[in-house]
């Protein structure tokens, strides 16, 4: 991650928006962020922390979080920081906390939105979680990104286990635990065995013996069958000539039974044609004048009922003609008056609210003269309580004119007491200088007994065999890690499943040298190097404590000789500083003696201060209830105003009404009267106005049903005409016919005949009656040629079915045995294949117990793991030894955690909580700034950065130097580095910085310095 930008507002002690531009920091590649304690350091880290997490490391959720965030003048923080992951891919974070401005402890989220940048657009994300943009947990990014206090050194003290999870959450570990991938495919692979095992149970009684038994069966049983169905065709060839006869002749017998019903039914269908006739007859003379005849009755009934309808309508439509012409009448008189009596009823409503706003006047006359009294009381009580502020406030400025200065007694008094601080430690320091002397005395003794010459040698040979022993460590790690793939690779065959992913193809198999016999030379070698190395140690360690011994009691006594010199220094310029001429500086008791006299005034001073605010308090409280009166008089007289002028213009807009003659009536009742006057005025408009339309609508009405009783009366006397007419012509048909009367032909035309069926009946007897004499004499021919006997059909008809029942046998036989044998052929190929499956699955079972004991319990992901921590301890070592004077270094043990080797102590081990707080520092920053290199090169990355905030107090004069070049260095090789600290000698040295001071109106302020 490198940060780019970061704006924060409303946050702890940042009151004001204060915005860091990180390009030039990071250009840089090391800055600094300085300022006093409290002024908010810290507070820009955790800011990039709660922006992209939403998590803090001095408070979590439950400690009330946003309200102790939130600068306590602000009612708002926000915090916008812009920064660039691993891709290289701009992102933005807004958050933005609010304060309730009912409840001020209440301050919740308000915003919380991230962005990324993409054609120079911020388009919003669908999610907050930084981790996917980052690729590490919060935890691991205090870790390896930005280290707060008190982390520094949580990497260092972590537990295996937690390592272990930060190294495989870094590094991207997980793809080498493969427990689960082998067991799912353990699981796999052992239900499809016993699946195997049952499908292979019912194939058990299935062999080539059984296969060989049912062929010879089938081949037996197939000869048999061709022979009896040789035999069988020939018979039935045989018996369908007999059978074609037998059909013939049955046929023959049918025939003529079916002629004689023919001749039975001759007779009726001679008396049918007649009948046809006769109907023909009146249907073509009678059926069309009886239909008209009838047609003409049926309307002529229709038409008179509907004339009895219509009439009654009319007369009723009639009827309520002439009602509603008299009502209009009644009604008229009261609504030509309608326009005058209207204006009456609004003169009441007028004359009552005239009635209405006098009284309210009246009231308001009552109300204003009250007031006036109550003013004139309230500012005779204002100036009492005024006299009493003006003597209050004159004893109070002749007590402030004789009290000495506080600021004046606060200083004296820290400079006596400065004065005895400075006496007492000049003293102190005096025995301390005397003590070193004497320790430096005898180590100068003990250094004596050996030669001058020896450091430098000893230290270039150190070094080379250090960088040595890493080369071989590194050269060693490699070849195991060689080694255990090779292992893999070797039990992989062409065309068998992979035991870790099942694939039977393997495009790309591992092709690795035997490397066993290098790593026992590697082995060899490093012992030799260790060996060498301790012989070198063991030789300079006693020379190196001695003189590291002397250095430290020399440096001890300069340094307590320089503070004695200070101290001097400091004693002379603050007697110096004693410029008070009403004070002695030699006499301390009269000093306070007259602090004591000015504490007394100042107690009596509170209380008349007090006494005062109490008196201001009442003074305010009183004349704004004179005020408030004023105001309340001022707007009654407002009122009055507008009311006299609202019954001015009342008066003015009466029209048929004098108000004299109301004046002394109630306004209820007249109210009343004017309501009850304007619904009488509408009810006689509604309703002359809905007899109007009545009588529109029941004109047309009644003209239209008159119209209508003509128009029926005339069709009666038509239909009467046409009804004479028929009857005419029907007695003129009746004459000419054979019937007797009309009911005989209306009795002829009511059966259902349907004429060209009938024809067509009469038709196809007579045709089929002509084909059934012609076939009888073509079979009778037939039969007498072929000498057909019923006997010699019966016999072959026996012989053909007992022959057709055992081929039918034979043929079933064989097709039992034919589907036996290919059901078993079927099962052997099935049983064969099942066998091959289950072997495999058997050798897959093999390799899958392998690989389980190999990655269960995470096996190889520990392994894997040590391996990185290891070359992760190595090159943390290389800063770790320069930064110690090659006296420690740092390893893993077996148990996969740090442990500290102590070279001044004959190279033994020991915990690295042994280590003083300068040593922590420094181990815990070269595993800093090795963990950011190895997350630089798994993400590829152009550049790395991270923050520290803490830890420089503990380093010497000399260490700061050596960590000093460390993180100047890290400049050539493109890493950032921004620390956090209040060293001077730090601030002096970096190029560029962010100073924080702290306002006390407008908190922390962000000025960027350059050296």
């Amino acid at each position: 991650m490198l940060p780019i930008s970061l704006t924060i507002e409303g946050l702890y002690s940042y009151q004001t928006r204060q915005t860091i531009d990180f390009s030039e920091l990071t250009e840089a590649g090391l800055f600094g962020i300085f300022g006093a304690v409290g002024s908010g350091k810290s507070s820009i880290l955790e800011a990039i922390t709660f922006a992209l997490y939403a998590e803090t490391e001095r408070m979590n959720s439950k400690d009330s979080r946003a309200y102790n965030m939130m600068n306590l003048r602000s009612n708002r923080s926000y915090i916008e920081f812009e920064f660039q992951n691993f891709e290289n891919r701009k992102f933005r974070v807004c958050r933005e906390f609010r304060r309730n401005t009912k409840r001020f402890e209440d301050v919740k989220l308000a915003n919380s939105v991230f962005y990324e940048e993409k054609n120079e657009q911020w388009i919003p994300l669908e999610h907050t979680n930084a981790e996917k943009l980052l690729g590490l947990s919060y935890d691991n990014f205090k870790r390896t990104i930005i280290i707060p206090q008190g982390q520094f050194k949580e990497f260092l003290e972590l537990g295996a286990t937690e390592r272990t999870r930060m190294m495989k959450e870094i590094f991207g570990l997980q793809k080498y635990d493969l427990q689960d991938k082998v067991s799912a495919k353990m699981s796999e692979n052992k239900y499809k065995l016993a699946e195997l095992d049952g499908k292979l149970g019912t194939f058990e009684d299935v062999s080539e013996e059984l296969i060989y038994q049912k062929k010879e069966e089938l081949s037996s049983s197939k000869s048999n069958f061709e022979v009896h169905k040789r035999q069988h065709q020939e018979l039935e060839k045989q018996f369908q000539q007999l059978k074609k006869l037998k059909e013939d002749a049955d046929l023959l017998q049918s025939k003529e039974a079916e002629l004689n019903i023919k001749q039975s039914e001759e007779e009726k269908i001679k008396n049918l044609e007649q009948q046809l006739e006769i109907f023909e007859y009146a249907e073509r003379h009678f059926k069309a004048l009886l239909t008209e005849k009838k047609r003409l009755a049926n309307e002529l009934s229709q038409n008179y009922k509907n004339q009895e309808s219509v009439k009654g309508e009319f007369e009723k439509l009639s009827n309520n003609l002439s009602q509603i012409r008299r009502q209009i009448s009644e009604l008229e008189k009261d609504f030509n008056n309608l326009d005058n009596s209207r204006q009456k009823a609004s003169d009441l409503s007028q004359i009552s609210k005239i009635l209405v706003y006098s009284n309210q006047k009246e009231k308001l006359l009552e109300r204003i003269t009250k007031g006036e009294i109550a003013i004139n009381e309230s500012r005779k009580k204002e100036n009492e309580i005024q006299k009493n502020w003006d003597i209050e406030s004159q004893l109070i400025s002749e007590l402030k004119s004789k009290k000495i200065d506080t600021k004046l007694l606060l200083d004296v008094e820290n400079w006596f007491q400065s004065n005895k601080n400075l006496q007492a430690e000049l003293a102190k320091i005096q025995e301390k200088i005397q003590a070193k002397s004497e320790e430096i005395t005898e180590q100068q003794n003990l250094l004596e007994q050996f030669p001058e010459n020896w450091k430098a040698n000893f230290a270039e040979k150190i070094l080379a065999l250090s960088q040595k022993k890493i080369e071989l460590q590194n050269r060693k790690s490699h070849l195991e890690l060689s080694q255990k793939l090779s292992e893999f690779a070797q039990n992989i065959e062409s065309g068998k499943p992979c035991p870790l992913c099942g694939s039977t193809e393997h495009p790309a198999i591992l092709e690795a040298e035997n490397v066993y016999e290098s790593i026992i030379n590697i082995n060899a070698e490093i012992k030799k190097n260790e060996q060498e190395t301790d012989l070198l140690k063991e030789k300079d360690r006693q020379v190196e404590k001695i003189l590291e011994m002397k250095q430290l009691l020399e440096k001890q006594k300069n340094e307590l000789a320089n503070q004695k010199l200070e101290i001097e220094k400091k004693i002379q310029i603050h007697i110096g500083n004693f410029t008070w001429d009403n004070f002695d500086k030699n006499n301390e008791s009269n000093f306070q003696t007259q602090k004591n006299h000015a504490l007394e005034s100042e107690k009596t001073i509170t209380v008349v201060e007090k006494k005062l605010e109490d008196i201001r308090k009442l003074l305010d409280h009183q004349q704004k209830e004179s005020k408030r009166f004023e105001e309340a008089i001022l707007d009654f007289s407002h009122k009055k105003i507008s009311l006299e002028t609202s019954i001015s213009d009342l008066k003015q807009s009466l029209k048929v009404l004098d108000f004299a003659e109301f004046a002394d009536q109630n306004a209820e009742i007249l109210h009343q009267e004017s309501e009850a006057l304007s619904n009488k005025n509408q009810k006689v408009e509604n309703q002359y106005q809905q007899l109007q339309k009545d009588l529109l609508e029941i004109v047309p009405q009644v003209a239209s049903k008159e119209t209508l009783l003509n128009q029926i009366t005339l069709q009666i006397k038509e239909l009467t005409r046409s009804a004479k007419d028929n009857t005419e012509n029907l007695d003129l048909a009746l004459t000419n016919s054979d019937f007797k009367d009309l009911a005989e032909a209306e009795h002829i035309l009511s059966q259902d005949f349907d004429i060209p069926t009938r024809r067509k009946e009469i038709q196809n007897f007579r045709i089929a009656f002509s084909t059934l004499k012609e076939i009888i004499a073509t079979l009778r021919h037939q039969l007498k040629e072929a000498n057909y006997q019923a006997a010699d059909f019966a016999k072959k008809e026996e012989e053909f079915l007992v022959s057709q029942q055992s081929i039918l046998k034979s043929e079933k036989q064989f097709a039992v045995l034919e589907s036996q044998f290919s059901e078993l052929a079927k099962s052997f190929e099935t049983k064969k294949e099942l066998l091959t499956e289950q072997n495999q699955l058997l050798l897959r079972k093999a390799n899958l117990d392998i690989l389980f004991n190999l990655f269960k319990a995470a096996g190889f992901v520990n392994y894997v793991s040590s391996i990185y921590l290891k070359q992760l301890c190595d090159n943390a070592n290389i800063r770790f030894h320069r930064m110690t004077r090659n006296q420690l270094s740092l390893q893993v043990n077996d148990k996969n955690e740090f442990e500290i080797i102590d070279y001044l102590n004959e190279g033994k081990t020991r915990s690295v909580k042994t280590l003083s707080g300068g040593q922590s520092f420094q181990v815990s920053l070269s595993l800093a700034l090795a963990l950011a290199e190895s997350v630089q090169s798994q993400a590829k990355s152009d550049k790395s950065f991270f923050f520290i905030d803490e830890g420089f107090g503990t380093q010497d004069p000399e260490s700061v130097s050596l960590v000093f070049e460390t993180l100047t260095n890290l400049q050539k090789e493109n890493r950032i580095v921004g620390i956090i600290s209040h060293v001077e000698e730090l601030k002096e040295k970096i190029p560029i910085s962010l100073n924080i001071k702290k306002n006390e109106e407008t908190g922390s302020q962000i000025e960027v310095v350059m050296n």
